[in-house]
């Protein structure tokens, strides 16, 4: 029986158009949206993670048994993903969607991995040398240069540095700090023109670029580079320390590797036996600084049946909100006031005599 003749003519307009629809909302599930998704991560027991052993000659030490209870905690991030998962995230109150420029900046996606890869070496490197000062060790330090952890867009010399290079040289002159580095763009103006000599990311020789010098925001006159830089060091380690994170990127859990190291080189447990949270980046001062998506971290915490999460004091008013009464949210400065808040709460006291 053949359709009547208004809705032959009526399918013949409405079919293509309905095709053509169907095949966009395909097309848009699948591409590539320039927007983040965050959600809750994990939260792992980190002291099974380290690993210490004697160096040839080095002094002896003692690994203790690896408790599982302290934690550190993740965000799963996913950058710039298919239209799908974008649009689950936009209905999920879990997940948080933002566009992909501010947190990718000037980087690719597989540039911003490695960086944030290279940012969880250099956390782990902290942590070893800050915890075996913590226990009276010695831990030569070499300054190397000038670590670029940022680059503002916004000025010339974003056209030839990108976060992750090491700068060791200024116009002919080696630069081994952060300091150095500083005193070679006091030099010139704004719109002037600095030679220098950069390790990119991946490693390798320093190689040239020649970057214009910006204007100082507020300052006229003042030449800036525009960059984040940091000390870069090489360190001399007195005792062999391992830490497995896999493939986890990112410096936020710089002082759950100090605390877990501390763990495995002493008596006791830091925790007293509870499940205890931790987040926060680990400064060789022994400062905690801080991390980003901490609300998400609080979830990952609670999840996994944490009693405490110790977080930047920064980020204190947002991860308790976030716990909304079902976690206990203690801040904390330094390394110091993170083992007291530690003890506080049940944990073992570092014993009193160094080694």
């Amino acid at each position: 029986m053949n359709p009547p003749p208004r809705l032959s003519r009526l399918w013949w307009f409405t079919g293509p158009v309905l095709s053509l629809l169907v095949g966009a909302v395909l097309v848009v599930s699948i591409m590539r949206v320039p927007y983040v998704v965050l959600s809750p991560g994990s939260a792992r027991s980190v002291v099974p993670l380290v690993t210490v052993s004697q160096k040839p000659g080095g002094p002896e030490v003692t690994e203790d048994a690896a408790s599982d209870d302290l934690l550190y905690v993740t965000v799963t991030s996913s950058v710039e993903p298919s239209g799908i998962v974008a649009l689950l995230g936009w209905f999920d109150d879990k997940a948080q969607v933002e566009p992909s420029k501010p947190f990718l900046g000037e980087q690719t996606n597989e540039e911003n991995r490695a960086l944030n890869l290279a940012l969880m070496t250099d956390s782990q490197e902290k942590a070893k040398v800050v915890a075996l000062e913590r226990l009276g060790y010695d831990v030569e330090k070499t300054p190397i240069g000038s670590f670029l952890e940022d680059v503002d867009p916004s000025y010339p010399a974003a056209a030839v540095l990108k976060p992750g290079m090491t700068v060791v040289g200024a116009d002919g002159t080696p630069v081994r700090s952060t300091d150095e580095l500083v005193a070679a763009i006091g030099k010139g103006k704004p719109g002037d023109d600095i030679e220098l000599s950069v390790i990119p990311l991946e490693g390798g020789k320093p190689v040239k670029v020649t970057a214009t010098l910006g204007e100082r925001a507020g300052q006229p006159g003042v030449a800036a580079l525009g960059v984040a830089p940091v000390d870069r060091f090489h360190y001399g380690f007195p005792v062999d320390i391992r830490i497995d994170t896999g493939k986890v990127g990112g410096p936020s859990a710089g002082m759950a590797f100090t605390l877990a190291i501390l763990d495995r080189m002493t008596p006791g447990r830091l925790t007293g036996g509870d499940r205890m949270a931790v987040t926060g980046t680990i400064e060789l001062d022994g400062s905690v600084g801080p991390v980003g998506g901490v609300d998400h971290k609080t979830e990952a915490a609670i999840s996994e049946g944490a009693k405490v999460f110790l977080v930047p004091p920064e980020e204190f008013e947002q991860a308790k909100k976030a716990a909304r009464g079902r976690i206990a949210i203690e801040q904390v400065r330094t390394l110091d006031e993170a083992l007291a808040a530690l003890v506080a709460h049940g944990g073992d006291p570092l014993p009193t005599e160094a080694k």
